[in-house]
């Protein structure tokens, strides 16, 4: 071996264990300031059961088949011809970094060859040809994203971002030197190989500017060192900046909870340590922060949010990224603080430390934490597997419980449910008067207290005016198909549900416990109600107080009932001069994955076609009732003209399709809708009907 090929081997070795060092420091620095977060487990097994299934296979669809981007089929393409472009090259970079320490057979240190033993004679050449026209894609896909950043300018994306243009510039130069660096070879009588279609190609291009055989040697090492040098580079950037998602996205897939969708963290009040929401960087659960880590900055979740869509200032993007930013500023004084010290001068050490988030920034006002309504679009439009919504519950928690702040309109709310255990404030006595004249049994008052069904009514079936007629409709369907049912009336509580997403974890368990105790008092196996918060809250949250029951949106148990044929429901009389467009529930569309059980029997009312809105099932937008804005005021900026309350905005959706009948599954919904389409001064043509009622209206 001469003095070049030592030499070689001696820089080539340097490059390598500063990158790999650097690159694997960074990323262990980053994980030890997540995991300083406060402690979370994902169910209460979770020391125990790790739940790997689970995780394995959170990590397989997301991270190596890509699930969530494919959700959006162009966008998702192009980030496949890169992600699995970065899949081939690691053989590539292997490959590389194997001829650069030891060369093939210690004398060629840019040549490294796949074992012809293992994978036979022809296999070199199938992996370089692989890897030619896999670069063409990756540079495919890096136009596409350029294009979409720079030149169309899509909503979310940041157009100055340097990181963008540095890392699409570097991965773009990974593609380059390879083509032309293998287009070289097959110029060069020292590294000839077969030329396929793309090489060849180059090669013949090569030729035609100069390059022969004694120089195509030399243009081939130009560009290895090129490819080379940034590989090192890639790996010393990635980790500082926001393409840090590339190692701490399949992460979070890993560790992606494995409760239910519609089910928040429950604290324990009990504990006289436990932290009553986040506000200090360090008292977010580290789930928060991995989140923050993981993203890429896309947008995604900012472009869906319906609050954001309607001139709000609440950017859901803007709370992750500044998480990010505050764990990277501030938790690393915290582990200062910590050093040396006892549990006891540690904790005083870091309480005089201002590690507080809220009103750090603009992203993270408390004007943007009250303007979600927890309709989870954001999280299913994340591609790294971010969970925003649990972020912003985290700090309404904070808000609630240890700073009482709050809204005037929120604060009645919540006094109202501990008064009189429904929002609005009606007389708890009054809960079953809706049910007057109907023969509904109250289990408290019947002598046979065994039913199939408990049928939940919920506070707005039970006092709001407009949603009494859907539970009178509901019982009669539930008659007509003999369903051995009843109601708890007086002793029915509310579910909670805006209490919790409202930020009152306190009051919300009060009523939980309150309601599992009088269901389970009763032996109940099995509930139904048509009020989708109180559906997602009993079923997926009640099992944390020990309420484990079998739980069924009406429109789910109506559709069943038909499809048994225990109600018989025929097309309506106006199917054929009016329209029919349905409105899908955030908590029973993409909490709960319920969308075809009411559109059933929308197409059975209509005679079979659904007029779809232009956002609908997993896309559908909010009506702006969710995360308890039901109670609360939402402001308009008059002087942003995209400024408009959520639910004008869905209404006009709606409206669009030409619909005569607009049907929904939610009290709030058909509360909101209505009074969008009342605001559009469409109400004597255009009825707002909830599933029971369509129903109701059209049994044989």
């Amino acid at each position: 071996m001469d003095i070049g090929r030592i030499l070689f081997h001696l820089l080539f070795t340097a490059f390598f264990i500063v990158a790999n060092v650097v690159f694997v420091r960074a990323i262990l620095y980053r994980l030890r300031l997540i995991f300083h977060g406060r402690p979370a487990f994902f169910n209460e097994d979770a020391k125990k059961n790790l739940n790997l299934p689970f995780r394995l296979k959170s990590f397989f669809e997301n991270v190596i088949l890509q699930k969530k981007n494919f959700r959006e089929p162009v966008r998702g393409i192009m980030h496949a011809f890169i992600f699995y472009g970065f899949i081939v090259y690691t053989v590539h970079t292997t490959s590389q970094m194997i001829a650069g320490v030891f060369g093939y057979g210690m004398d060629d240190p840019y040549r490294f060859m796949l074992p012809e033993f293992l994978f036979g004679e022809s296999a070199n050449h199938i992996y370089e040809q692989t890897v030619n026209f896999v670069s063409i894609l990756v540079l495919t896909g890096l136009g596409f994203f350029a294009w979409r950043r720079w030149i169309r300018k899509a909503k979310g994306l940041d157009v100055h971002s340097p990181a963008s243009a540095i890392v699409i510039g570097m991965i773009a130069t990974l593609m380059v030197t390879t083509l032309l660096g293998n287009g070289a070879k097959t110029v060069s009588a020292v590294y000839y190989t077969h030329a396929g279609l793309i090489d060849g190609a180059i090669g013949s291009v090569w030729e035609k500017l100069g390059v022969a055989n004694s120089s195509a040697d030399l243009v081939f090492q130009i560009m290895w060192w090129g490819h080379i040098l940034t590989v090192f580079s890639f790996m010393l950037y990635v980790p500082t900046s926001k393409h840090a998602h590339l190692i701490f996205a399949p992460i979070n897939y890993f560790f992606a909870t494995d409760t239910p969708k519609g089910q928040l963290s429950k604290l324990n009040l009990e504990d006289e340590n436990a932290v009553w929401g986040s506000n200090r960087v360090e008292d977010f659960p580290w789930p928060n922060l991995l989140d923050g880590m993981s993203c890429i900055e896309c947008g995604r979740c900012q472009v869906e949010c319906p609050a954001n869509r309607t001139g709000k200032m609440l950017n859901p993007k803007a709370i992750i990224v500044e998480l990010k930013h505050q764990l990277l500023e501030k938790m690393p004084q915290v582990d200062a603080a910590r050093a040396g010290k006892t549990n006891e001068e540690a904790q005083e050490a870091v309480a005089a430390l201002d590690t507080g988030v809220i009103n750090s920034h603009d992203g993270l006002s408390e004007e943007s934490i009250w303007g979600c309504t927890t309709c989870y679009a954001c999280v299913e439009a994340c591609p790294v597997g971010n969970n925003q919504v649990n972020a912003i519950i985290e700090m309404r928690r904070h808000l609630v419980l240890a700073e009482s702040k709050m809204s005037p309109e929120l604060q009645k709310a919540f006094t109202n449910m501990e008064n009189n255990s429904n929002p609005w404030g009606v007389g708890a006595h009054t809960r079953a008067d809706w049910a007057q004249g109907l023969d509904v049994k109250i289990l408290s008052e019947a002598e046979d207290k065994n039913v199939d069904i408990l049928y939940w009514v919920g506070c707005a079936g039970a006092f709001d005016e407009r949603n009494k007629k859907i539970s009178q409709d509901f019982v009669k369907i539930m008659k007509k198909a003999n369903v051995n049912f009843g109601i708890l009336g007086t002793e029915e509580g509310c579910s909670g549900d805006s209490a919790r997403r409202g930020g009152n974890e306190y009051l919300y368990q009060t009523l939980a416990q309150q309601n599992v105790d009088t269901i389970n008092g009763y032996g109940i196996k099995k509930i139904v109600t048509a009020c989708p918060h109180c559906y997602n809250t009993i079923k997926n949250e009640y099992p944390q107080f020990g309420g484990n029951f079998e739980v069924v949106h009406h429109s789910e148990f109506i559709n069943q009932l038909s499809k048994d044929g225990k109600i018989d429901v025929q097309v309506a009389n106006d199917a054929s001069q009016g329209k029919y467009t349905y409105h899908d529930s955030c908590y029973i569309g993409r909490y709960n994955n319920n969308y075809e059980n009411p559109r059933d029997l929308v197409k059975k009312i209509s005679g079979g076609k659904i007029e779809e809105a232009v956002d609908h099932h997993g896309k559908g937008l909010c009506c702006g009732a969710g995360g308890a804005q039901y109670w609360m005021e939402e402001h308009v900026d008059e002087s942003n003209p995209e400024s408009m309350r959520v639910n004008m905005k869905r209404t006009g959706q709606l409206l669009d399709t030409g619909a005569s009948t607009i049907a929904t599954a939610c009290p709030f919904c058909i509360t909101m809708i209505t009074d969008g389409v009342k605001a559009a001064e469409k109400i004597d043509a255009v009825k707002v009907k909830d599933i029971a009622e369509l129903v109701a209206e059209n049994l044989k």
